[in-house]
């Protein structure tokens, strides 16, 4: 019975994963989560009671799947130029195979942010050796004593502002065009690590041609 419910939920998942991606939360409806399942309305309600709840639960199925994929990937790398890009890479990519991301993982950040901080510390991403990381060889134009806090808040910024601001930023400045918002999601990941290397390209030169004078 266990495996049968399990398989039942899996479906159920699965099926809601397609038709958020499709529609998104709001247009997301359960009778067509649970046809595509292949169950019925009421089987669908007994296992997830609202759509909220259902979306939860594919929110933690998608997570859970990522994270650990991103988790290897960080411990990979060492440079902070490395991890920007590993970010820019990763998180781009993800939220364009997964639109529906980006709204409802903002949404857990400020309703949920301990069960966020335990899962991304269970995948053993450990928050202050990547301060380390970030801190060692990055060539520092700001001394504020939070310059790797800066950084890593400012490379997030990057990554989720223009999934999360879609509706808006789509409107404003693409004419509310689909095929050319996505045109500019594709292109974003090349623009932003050409952004960093050149800001850290500029910082080491600076650096060079102004030695410190006790030398």
């Amino acid at each position: 019975m266990n495996a049968i419910k399990t398989d039942t939920e899996q479906k159920i998942i699965q099926a809601a994963h397609e038709v958020f991606i499709e529609k998104g939360m709001e247009g997301a409806r359960m009778q067509e989560i649970a046809d595509r399942a292949g169950i019925n309305k009421a089987l669908l309600n007994y296992y997830f009671r609202s759509k909220e709840k259902l979306f939860d639960a594919v929110f933690e199925s998608t997570v859970a799947s990522i994270i650990p994929q991103f988790a290897s990937m960080l411990n990979m790398v060492e440079s902070p130029q490395e991890i920007m890009f590993s970010f820019f890479n990763f998180y781009n990519t993800i939220f364009r195979e997964n639109p529906y991301m980006p709204q409802f993982f903002f949404h857990e950040i400020w309703q949920h942010p301990e069960k966020l901080e335990g899962i991304i510390k269970s995948q053993n991403i450990n928050p202050e050796e990547l301060i380390r990381k970030m801190s060692e060889s990055m060539p520092k134009f700001d001394e504020s004593k939070f310059f790797p806090q800066h950084m890593i808040a400012s490379v997030m910024g990057m990554c989720l502002f223009p999934h999360i601001a879609r509706p808006l930023f789509q409107r404003l400045f693409f004419d509310n065009n689909d095929t050319q918002y996505n045109k500019f999601l594709e292109e974003r990941t090349d623009f932003l690590m050409k952004i960093v290397g050149g800001i850290a390209s500029e910082s080491t030169n600076s650096i060079s041609d102004n030695p410190d004078e006790d030398f």
